[in-house]
Formats: structure tokens, sequence, C-alpha cells
């Protein structure tokens, strides 16, 4: 097991809660202690960053969920080495996994437009790939930001396309780094570090 993982885990045995499975995924139907919340309040909403800021150790930040709307669940929430992802449903023709939400070191984008970010120290693009009024939207958009990137995919099918849109820009955001850190040493009393440093030679 690597280092990273093994952190990551022993945050969560301290934590009290369930790790995810040898595979990386975790299961569908998920309690406030496998969600990557914002609000870092209590031990039960940590572990799940704690999993995403090892599996993406160079990310300055990493997305979270805040408020969500009325007919959103989040799903599908999975962690490798260089990766982290979590999916968002909606409920109103919208489909299965009508956001994914991947975090990565570096993105590959094509034909984008740069946009005024909504969250400080980031920068964020725009991609159409496809748009059909009634039916069809597929896009993305990037957040770009010291030492990593994250990406929402957006598949939506049905009559309604701009709102979820602003659904999902409006109930999603991002954690420091290192608040996460420090919700770590806190929770711990010190006995476990997010990141370790690394030994000389």
């Amino acid at each position: 097991m690597r280092r990273p993982l093994l952190l990551a885990l022993v945050a969560l045995a301290v934590a009290g809660c369930l790790p995810v499975t040898s595979g990386g995924q975790a299961g569908v139907g998920f309690e406030e202690s496998r969600l990557p919340v914002c609000e870092l309040k209590g031990t039960q909403r940590v572990p799940m960053l704690v999993l995403m800021a090892q599996a993406v150790p160079t990310a300055s930040r990493l997305p979270c969920v805040g408020r969500l709307p009325a007919g959103w669940t989040v799903t599908d929430v999975f962690f490798r080495n260089g990766r982290a992802r979590f999916a968002l449903d909606y409920d109103r023709m919208m489909g299965f996994h009508a956001v994914q939400v991947v975090l990565e070191r570096t993105c590959r984008f094509g034909k984008v437009t740069r946009v005024p970010s909504d969250h400080l120290g980031t920068q964020r693009y725009q991609e159409v790939n496809e748009i059909r009024p009634g039916q069809r939207f597929r896009g993305a958009i990037y957040y770009l930001f010291r030492g990593g990137c994250v990406t929402y995919r957006l598949q939506f099918t049905g009559d309604e396309q701009a709102r979820p849109t602003a659904d999902v820009v409006l109930a999603l955001g991002f954690v420091s780094r290192d608040a996460v850190a420090a919700a770590v040493r806190d929770y711990t009393d010190g006995r476990v570090t997010l990141d370790p440093p690394r030994r000389q030679g």
C-alpha cells in the first residue's frame, strides 16, 4: 500500500469512518461522512477530503459540495493516485451522472473560452461540446489553480439546460489544502499530518 493511501486510511480510522473499498470506490447512498463537503465542522466531514488531497498531492485546492438544491444527489466518489472524482445526479430528466467533478494535476481541453472566475485564486474556462435546444447539452467548466485543475463535465438532457448549470456552479466550491491539513492536525491531536515531510536523500 502506498504511503498516501495509508495516511488517508489512518485519518479515516481516527475519524471513526469506514474507508473506501480496495478498488478505491465508495458506494452509492452516502452518509455525510462520505461526502466531500465544503464546511469543515466535526470529524465526520474530513475523511473524503483527506482521500482527495492524497490522491492529488500537488493540489492547493480541493473541490467540494456546498448546499445542493432539491433534486441533486452525490454519487460515485472515486479516488486513485493522480485523480479524484465524484458525480452529481439530477432527478429532473437529466439522467445518471449529469455532472462529473474531476480533480487532476493538469487538465486537457480543446476550444475553450476564458470567463471571470467565481472563486478567488482560480482561472475559469468553459467549453461547449454539443448543444441541442430542448434535447441535449454537453460541455465543461474548468478551474485552474496552483498544483491542480478541476473539471465539471456537464451532460444534460431534457427541456431544462440553463438552470442545472447555474445550480452546479452555486452548489460546488473549493476548500483550501491548508484548511484540510489544519483540520487533520486538530482532529488527531497532531498524530496525523496531511502532507508528511519528504525524506532527504
